[in-house]
């Protein structure tokens, strides 16, 4: 994973406001972890980072648009990414290498922060659980494999569930 450092030296009490908006990181990310993403819309990141007695408090955006496969029907979903960024980066963590993932190194002069690691973290955590390509995606049919919500198939699928209520005497609703 690409690394791309910045000094958090000489902050302001106020902080400092970055941009981020290499897109080439976020491609070879999904290529390192076998993600099948294409940029749909631009990811950027704007974020403010204010300096504090143990550490640097970061604040911002991330925005854009991914076109990744659905989870139930593997068609393209767009992926809307509007997430906000509030992260605190401890000191003490850089400095043990104990527990603690960090962000952040030691300068002769102060610290710098991954700023790819960080973005890369809170896209991370700005993906649902489940991909949908819409909320009522229908999915595969087990069986025969067709779109249901392209097509209507003549399977008469049974779930796991329903085979084991049955078999136990049990009836399904």
């Amino acid at each position: 994973m690409t690394e791309h450092w910045i000094a958090l030296t000489d902050l302001p009490a106020t902080g400092r406001e970055f941009s981020f908006a290499d897109q080439s990181m976020w491609q070879e990310g999904w290529r390192s972890f076998g993600m099948e993403m294409v940029l749909h819309r631009p990811l950027e990141a704007t974020f403010t980072v204010t300096p504090h007695r143990d550490g640097f408090l970061i604040r911002g955006t991330l925005c854009g648009a991914v076109r990744t496969p659905c989870h139930r029907c593997a068609e393209d979903a767009i992926l809307i990414v509007e997430h906000t960024i509030e992260e605190f980066e401890a000191v003490a963590d850089a400095l043990e290498n104990e527990g603690e993932i960090s962000h952040l190194r030691p300068l002769d002069r102060g610290f710098a922060l991954d700023v790819a690691g960080m973005l890369w973290e809170q896209f991370i955590l700005a993906l649902p659980a489940k991909i949908l390509c819409t909320e009522s995606c229908q999915g595969l049919c087990p069986i025969c494999g067709a779109n249901k919500n392209i097509e209507s198939c003549s399977c008469q699928a049974e779930t796991q569930l329903s085979q084991a209520l049955r078999s136990r005497g049990l009836s399904t609703p």
